[in-house]
């Protein structure tokens, strides 16, 4: 018996951040969201399974973007033209999502829900909770419904589990709790790498984000076969994702033309199965570290060399070691030291706050508290990297 298990396809993701850096890479990326859900299909289709599983977050908000739900139809109405049924829940960013809001999305979806918590196949019962509110902060595993007898048992559930770092705590739920409930496999959602927890007979997986949406996702973009059988529970990730983001360390020290150096690396680290979606961390630059726009037109000179690569951003590497020896060295120390600490972070939410509130509300969530990372960190290269430029001037 074999299923597919899939979760956070976040459809009609804005990616509004993203097209302020690049707006052909976010066009490039909204279309692979959606190219990534027929591979899924396709994927399904051919291995046979008994349904697809949909772990939450299928969409990124409750009101759902026209044409994703067009895409969604048209996919899954595929599948069951094929007589494979998908069952799903919702998630997080999806919670209040209205599936029959302009008419039914295929006959074949089953959505779990409080009202149907369980939906039976031969030899198997699939059972979910999804939730009904955007933050569910406590435990849904109490309220699953018990094992049914002499069939293999199968759990939707889209959670935190212990806790994440890059996630906030949605649906806590114990690991221990989880396995020892009786279940044969979960199919989880809402972390977007992949991992596997395995009990004395349950399997739990996380199988990731199909298609990562930003330089923060660089793991995922894979789906989960599932296997059972009387040897026991297997699941084997598969890739499914169209565009690969990647940090791509590029030296310019030694003696070379810039752009021959920019487009050996480029081709070192482009995926055979996807388009690349770099960020470029770049040492060694010397005066061109002083002229970040020049730089980033050289590596896109160098990118339009090759098949399927995009420049994501350019960003020089700035380490006390790097920069100019003695004060500036210490300065660059003292403050790489300050933005670790808890109270910067809790200052800069704050200035970010302010900024989200004067912004129209169509755009505020450019600055979503997600980037305040990556908004930090290039604040703070930039700074100590014009410091730097500035200390090798006469």
């Amino acid at each position: 018996m074999r299923f597919l298990h899939a979760a956070d396809l976040h459809l009609d993701s804005p990616l509004r951040a993203q097209a302020m850096k690049n707006p052909a890479l976010a066009e490039e990326l909204r279309t692979a969201s959606r190219s990534v859900l027929a591979r899924i299909v396709d994927l399904a289709i051919a291995q046979d399974v008994a349904a697809l599983l949909l772990a939450g977050d299928v969409f990124d908000s409750g009101v759902v973007d026209v044409t994703s739900r067009a895409a969604l139809a048209a996919e899954l109405g595929r599948l069951g033209r094929a007589g494979i049924p998908t069952v799903l829940i919702r998630g997080n960013h999806d919670a209040l999502l209205d599936l029959g809001r302009f008419g039914p999305v295929a006959d074949n979806v089953i959505l779990l829900n409080t009202d149907r918590p369980t939906f039976d196949l031969p030899g198997v019962a699939i059972h979910g909770l999804g939730f009904d509110a955007r933050h569910v902060k406590e435990s849904l595993l109490p309220r699953y419904p018990r094992p049914s007898p002499d069939v293999v048992n199968i759990g939707l559930m889209h959670t935190s589990l212990g806790g994440s770092p890059d996630h906030d705590p949605y649906a806590p739920c114990a690991e221990a709790d989880l396995l020892s409930h009786g279940f044969d496999y979960w199919a989880l959602g809402h972390i977007h790498q992949r991992f596997e927890r395995r009990g004395e007979r349950t399997l739990a997986v996380m199988p990731g984000i199909p298609q990562g949406r930003s330089i923060r996702e660089t793991q995922g973009g894979s789906v989960s076969l599932v296997e059972i059988d009387q040897s026991g529970v297997r699941a084997t990730p598969f890739p499914v994702d169209l565009l690969r983001f990647a940090v791509v360390p590029v030296d310019l020290s030694g003696e070379g033309n810039p752009i021959d150096q920019f487009t050996a690396a480029l081709a070192a680290a482009t995926p055979g199965d996807a388009t690349l979606a770099a960020r470029l961390l770049v040492t060694g630059a010397g005066p061109l570290a002083g002229d970040p726009a020049y730089a980033r037109s050289l590596a896109e000179e160098a990118a339009a060399t090759l098949p399927r690569v995009q420049i994501e951003t350019l960003r020089f590497a700035t380490t006390p070691e790097s920069t100019a020896p003695g004060i500036l060295a210490d300065l660059a120390l003292m403050m790489q030291q300050d933005v670790a600490t808890p109270g910067f972070r809790d200052e800069a939410a704050g200035v970010l706050d302010e900024w989200r509130k004067a912004l129209p509300r169509e755009i505020a969530d450019v600055l979503d508290q997600q980037i305040l990372d990556d908004l930090i960190t290039e604040g703070l290269d930039t700074v100590i990297q014009r410091l730097a430029t500035a200390a090798d001037r006469p």
